[in-house]
């Protein structure tokens, strides 16, 4: 229990320096009754997609860890209807501003790749529903996008989206939001559902980057391709440098297994603050686990309950 309390307590190192780079204020309304901080909530959201908790869960879990209650500056635990109605209320700008945070606790990223994938939104066991004769159907998902660095395995941008829709459509203002937060890329890793001349011409001008991106029909003669960014890449085309794009369906495994390939929430908003706090907790799990040093500069009024 206690090797468990200790990595929690650097979990919250983590999460408390990401607050702060991300400028979040400690309380987000004036009228606020000020019991418990903006940090200390995004903090029990986080915590609770490291342990799989349900909310009630969440706090019958902390009524029993004194030690971190008081780490965190705990004095009185919050009904689990509390951290709901903030899950509802939190704007999903704050929490793509802490994934963004990022960016100052890793080394600047030089190869990156784009995929994306579904996040299951039904938790019925398919098993059974076939065992007491439900006609099998589609599972609900969240298709979710990210661009990551295949080299840390660090998750860079995530976007969501609830229906069906082409790659490409995602995949083109990641990379505007990439390239203005991550610019002077090496090289630019996709699948062949992100063949698309645009996509070419952002890798080139925008992102400054090599785009290895297989293209359909890859036999076709060059001047029977259309596109002048995509016959660029024709010529010369490494194709055991393009592998490299399997190390993101490499952390797509890794992020299920660790945090689950589905959620519990049924409305639509916290469903995607459950998501975007899955992807903060990877990442920090990721950079405990290859053992990065960060120089924590915490101010301790914000770990004191109000």
């Amino acid at each position: 229990m206690k090797i468990i309390v200790n990595k929690f307590k650097k979990v919250a190192n983590f999460c408390y320096e990401l607050f702060e780079i991300a400028e979040l204020p400690i309380h987000f309304s004036k009228f606020s009754n000020k019991l418990y901080s903006v940090y200390q909530k995004l903090f029990l959201l986080v915590y609770k997609q490291f342990r799989k908790f349900t909310y009630e869960e969440l706090l019958t879990d902390l009524a029993d860890n004194f030690s971190l209650r008081a780490y965190l500056g705990l004095n009185k635990l919050p009904n689990y209807t509390t951290l709901i109605k903030f899950a509802k209320r939190l704007p999903t700008e704050v929490l793509n501003k802490l994934v963004l945070a990022f960016k100052q606790l890793i080394p600047k990223p030089n190869k990156v790749a784009i995929d994306a994938t579904g996040i299951t939104l039904d938790n019925a066991s398919q098993h059974y529903c076939k065992r007491i004769g439900l006609k099998s159907k589609k599972r609900p998902f969240m298709k979710t996008t990210f661009i990551v660095d295949i080299e840390s395995y660090i998750i860079l941008l995530c976007k969501m989206r609830k229906k069906a829709r082409h790659d490409v459509i995602d995949a083109e203002p990641m990379m505007k939001w990439l390239a203005k937060n991550y610019p002077d890329l090496y090289a630019f890793y996709a699948d062949r559902g992100y063949d698309k001349e645009e996509i070419f011409r952002l890798c080139f001008e925008l992102l400054d980057a090599y785009p290895f991106i297989l293209q359909k029909n890859a036999l076709l003669p060059k001047h029977k391709k259309k596109g002048r960014y995509r016959k660029e890449t024709c010529d010369i085309f490494d194709y055991g440098e393009y592998l490299q794009r399997n190390k993101i369906e490499t952390l797509n495994s890794m992020f299920k297994r660790r945090f689950g390939s589905n959620v519990k929430s049924r409305v639509d908003k916290i469903q995607k603050v459950e998501i975007l706090t899955r992807v903060i907790a990877y990442n920090i799990d990721r950079m405990l686990r290859i053992g990065n040093e960060v120089i924590l500069i915490i101010i301790r009024i914000t770990r004191v309950s109000y």
